[in-house]
């Protein structure tokens, strides 16, 4: 029972850190692209 417990464990915890991950690297695109269109936007 415990044996289960800890893979399961295992396996939740590597998908919240990937889904983590992937939430950071979507939220520093869009800040780059928020930072590439004041850059085209300026005369």
């Amino acid at each position: 029972m415990t044996e289960s417990m800890n893979d399961f464990r295992k396996t939740l915890g590597s998908v919240i850190d990937a889904r983590g991950r992937e939430s950071n690297r979507q939220v520093s695109y869009r800040m780059q692209h928020q930072l590439i269109g004041a850059f085209t936007k300026r005369p």
